[in-house]
């Protein structure tokens, strides 16, 4: 329950934080919602396909440029927080 308790505060937190990145993840999700439906209006098979790929693009370029594989862990996460304040 701590752990869980603590990524919630962290996520709380992210806003104040860091209000640039939270306002493209905003805006990336709007135009991922809006390309969806664009491909919706035109043809339904493609908008699925739209929309995992929407969803499933940033975490994989995060891979790619290095996202660090421990960002899961409780420790590591908790180093990284103390940090930032």
């Amino acid at each position: 329950m701590k752990v869980f308790l603590f990524f919630l505060g962290s996520l709380i937190r992210w806003p104040a934080l860091k209000p640039r990145d939270f306002f493209y993840f905003h805006c990336y999700i709007l135009s991922v919602y809006a390309a969806t439906y664009i491909a919706a209006s035109i043809s339904s098979n493609v908008s699925s396909l739209v929309f995992t790929v929407g969803l499933v693009a940033p975490i994989m370029l995060a891979i790619y440029n290095g996202l660090p594989l421990d960002c899961l862990n409780y420790e590591s996460m908790k180093n990284r927080e103390i940090n930032l304040l």
